[in-house]
């Protein structure tokens, strides 16, 4: 897969699967089985990734939004630096939705797999923000 091709997933991957919030576009663009590695946190497949921690994480932030600050890719692989937004509106975890503002950076690595994306790594300053609403 060209390094363009790859660009336009994961860009489009973020409108379509995290801005529009379409948890049915999973397929469209990560393996059944791809993997988030988030700090000590694993998540895996279509229960786990899209429905546990991104379903959940969409449902308490409904106006959750990302902008890509860059981009690199590198045939198969990508390297991301994203700013997010939203509002708390609904219990999350440990928190308790008071209208919180969010405001987060991150970075987040891919593999991608004949065109869909395999493995992320990725962490966010998003826990400097959690533990100041705690």
């Amino acid at each position: 897969m060209t390094d363009t091709k790859n660009e336009t997933i994961l860009r489009t991957m973020i409108r379509v699967f995290w801005n529009e919030k379409n948890l049915d576009s999973f397929a469209e663009f990560f393996h059944p089985d791809a993997v988030l590695h988030a700090g000590k946190t694993h998540y895996s497949g279509i229960e786990d990734f899209r429905d546990g921690y991104a379903g959940r994480f969409m449902a308490a932030f409904p106006d959750l939004h990302h902008e890509i600050e860059f981009l690199l890719v590198k045939e198969d692989l990508g390297a991301m630096r994203f700013h997010g937004t939203g509002t708390l509106e609904h219990d999350h975890n440990d928190l308790t939705a008071r209208g919180q503002k969010l405001d987060y950076h991150g970075t987040a690595f891919f593999r991608l797999v004949d065109g869909r994306i395999a493995e992320v790594w990725s962490h966010s300053d998003m826990w400097q923000w959690v533990d100041a609403q705690r």
